[in-house]
């Protein structure tokens, strides 16, 4: 039976997703949660299979400080990896956009708490693919899709045929963000989306933000 622990991150309210398996385990789009080390406890966890949905600070934040508690290679598609390997590429301009907007609704300051705690950072990718790619732990492997559009380097991964983790690329009630300067609407509707579409409507979704349900249920699909 798959065991999904999920991890908000509570600026932009994303997900960090820790699947055990035996000693080792896969972890989805780190970010620092203190909870999270307890379980490696629980489980006895050694080693960690770090998969990347995409490249944006959001979903990778957290890859330095799960790196410094164990062994933690990082796979992601390769456009991701190249971005993710400069500073410039790790900007937390989409979160720092989301927290004034909200400042500007309430008076709050979000955004100059995030901006103070701030540090540039750099990653490395240990493994990529391009168009289609297999990443495993144990026995329990995840097959990868390239689903440009939302950003350039954007992943869906399903498992056993009956979970997919899709980041940013599909969540269940809000339309897929296709407006930030490196995303890309034709990519989106004549790749992704179709790929998306032939999904078992039944697949069990874990998206980049949200709680998880149902391709079926996803309103914008």
């Amino acid at each position: 039976m798959l065991e999904v622990y999920r991890f908000r991150y509570e600026p932009v309210d994303s997900n960090m997703y820790f699947i055990p398996i035996g000693n080792d385990g896969f972890v989805f789009d780190p970010n620092v949660n203190e909870d999270l080390p307890s379980l490696f406890e629980k489980y006895g966890t050694r080693h960690i299979q770090i998969v990347l949905t995409h490249e944006h600070f959001d979903h990778t934040t957290g890859v330095e400080w799960l790196q410094s508690q164990m062994e933690a290679p990082v796979f992601c598609q390769e456009r991701c990896a190249h971005s993710i390997s400069s500073d410039k590429g790790n900007n937390p301009k989409f979160v720092a956009l989301v927290l004034r907007n909200k400042d500007r609704e309430d008076g709050g300051h979000r955004y100059e708490d995030f901006m103070a705690q701030l540090k540039p950072y750099t990653l490395h990718a240990d493994e990529t693919y391009e168009e289609r790619g297999t990443v495993r732990v144990n026995d329990v492997s995840l097959d990868c899709y390239y689903t440009p559009g939302h950003s350039p380097g954007s992943t869906c991964y399903i498992l056993d045929g009956k979970y997919v983790f899709t980041g940013d690329s599909l969540i269940q009630n809000t339309p897929t963000v296709l407006r930030f300067k490196t995303s890309n609407k034709e990519a989106f509707e004549k790749k992704t989306l179709p790929f998306l579409q032939s999904l078992e409507k039944k697949m069990l979704v874990f998206p980049g933000h949200g709680e998880p349900f149902k391709i079926d249920e996803a309103k914008y699909l």
